[in-house]
């Protein structure tokens, strides 16, 4: 509940600094509209790995609006597979979905810093919970860093550097914290964005 204050809080500030904002680009001193549209950036995370027996599958599509040449925000989707490539294999599998909302500021050309919320459904893997095996959400709050670098005209590819807030029991991140499932909650994600 804290996580969904604080973000309310980042989103009505960041609602804030866009009404400050001019809402345009300056060209040569002249101030100039820009269509919506040109405002609109996608991009995401894709992820796949196959290691003794079990492959991992990551879709993360996102949505994003340029608020100002150095904030933007969006909205994300995610879906995770975790699971055996051989369907005799005693491993079981496990499906995550939901979205999320994000927010990235451009402290330099390259460096961003970033805030996201996810609303994820997945499996109750705590076993001091009283619904344990069954379908529940996981609330993730990821704040970090990251390094962009444009690779082609307007496509860059990003890397970051993001702590859990929440440590949910039941966050599918948990197996992929840089420390260990039961260490500092930091992960690293590589994507894409065309357009930011």
């Amino acid at each position: 509940m804290k996580s969904i204050v604080l973000f309310v809080v980042l989103a009505v500030l960041s609602l804030n600094i866009n009404a400050q904002d001019n809402d345009g680009y300056t060209y040569d001193g002249n101030t100039s509209k820009v269509a919506f549209k040109d405002k609109l950036f996608t991009g995401g995370n894709f992820g796949f790995n196959i290691s003794n027996g079990l492959m991992y599958l990551e879709l993360a599509p996102i949505l994003g609006y340029k608020v100002s040449d150095n904030f933007s925000t969006g909205i994300s989707g995610k879906y995770l597979y975790w699971g055996p490539t051989n369907s005799n294999s005693p491993f079981l599998s496990y499906k995550y979905y939901g979205g999320g909302l994000f927010g990235r500021y451009r402290i330099s050309p390259s460096i961003l810093a970033s805030a996201e919320y996810e609303l994820l459904n997945v499996q109750d893997l705590n076993p001091n919970s009283g619904s344990y095996g069954e379908r529940t959400f996981s609330n993730v709050f990821l704040l970090g860093a990251g390094y962009s670098n444009e690779i082609a005209n307007n496509l860059n590819v990003q890397l970051f550097l993001l702590y859990d807030v929440i440590d949910d029991p039941n966050s599918p991140y948990r197996y992929n914290y840089i420390f260990g499932p039961n260490g500092v909650p930091v992960i690293y994600r590589i994507g894409f964005s065309l357009g930011f």
